[in-house]
């Protein structure tokens, strides 16, 4: 009975919602029509096109406004990156650094979401090390950088998450994928001419995580992912260097689709809700 109630409560209270904009809308457009049998001359047409966009401009921010509580969170996280290529093939948390950022997140159900995240990520590697050997015999390179990550993914629970209607549905692991931007300092040294350029090269980010609400406005989480990006030459940096990071072994060859370099992110995180909890009628039924 208390659950019907509720429900009933939270319907009446949508329908109330709907009816009074819509009867702000109708009485706005009720002036509109006045303002028309009036506009004799130029400076009330004027008057009318106004007011005909700042009425469904306010229209569209309101309904964009009631649509969007409850399901924005902004947040950041820190947590560590390694390096995977060519001087470390297969080392997981080889030489970490220190990396952080922000992310938001917008909930599209209980089970998926979007997630965008901007962060810093350092990148370590040295040579000889791990047993690989290129044939320039045991010379010594190192690299430090570090890269501007930015991505969009889309986040899958694999359990109801922060569901109105289910108990015990504030915890869920999960799988994220989709489409980022890598951004660092190209080292070129094309013919005699050493050159630096800052570029922007795509990524594939994907990753595992979990999530966990601890009330209606905080939630924290911990994520395990991985970047495959389009590039070779992450691990090159500087000049006239002992060794060719983009071509080690000297193949003389190059495929966008077989570079070698990775890079991984693993983090702590924690969000923020923006708005209080909301839930379309019935919803989950």
């Amino acid at each position: 009975m208390y659950y019907a109630f509720c429900v009933n409560i939270n319907c009446q209270i949508q329908f109330n919602t709907t009816f009074a904009i819509v009867d702000v809308l109708f009485y706005e457009l009720l002036k509109i029509k006045r303002v028309i049998n009036m506009c004799t001359k130029s400076k009330y047409k004027v008057k009318l096109r106004l007011k005909t966009i700042a009425v469904f401009a306010g229209l569209f921010v309101t309904l964009t406004f009631s649509m969007a509580q409850d399901k924005v969170e902004i947040g950041g996280y820190i947590g560590t990156s390694y390096y995977l290529g060519d001087l470390n093939p297969q080392k997981q948390f080889y030489q970490p650094g220190l990396s952080f950022g922000g992310v938001g997140r917008y909930v599209l159900t209980d089970r998926f979401a979007i997630k965008g995240s901007l962060g810093l990520a350092r990148l370590k590697g040295s040579y000889p090390d791990n047993g690989v050997l290129f044939p320039e015999g045991e010379v010594n390179y190192d690299f430090n950088r570090q890269v501007i990550d930015a991505s969009v993914q889309t986040e899958f629970n694999f359990m109801s998450y922060d569901h109105r209607f289910v108990k015990n549905s504030n915890f869920t692991p999960y799988v994220s994928f989709g489409l980022g931007t890598t951004i660092y300092k190209r080292f070129s040294t094309e013919g005699e001419n050493n050159s630096e350029q800052t570029v922007f090269i795509l990524s594939l980010p994907i990753g595992v995580g979990i999530k966990y609400k601890i009330n209606n406005w905080i939630r924290v989480g911990a994520e395990w992912s991985f970047r495959k990006t389009f590039a070779d030459d992450l691990d090159k940096v500087g000049h006239n260097l002992p060794i060719n990071p983009e071509d080690p072994y000297g193949f003389g060859t190059g495929s966008k689709i077989h570079n070698n370099d990775w890079y991984s992110v693993a983090s702590a995180m924690i969000t923020f809700s923006l708005f209080k909890k909301k839930s379309a009628c019935n919803a989950g039924f």
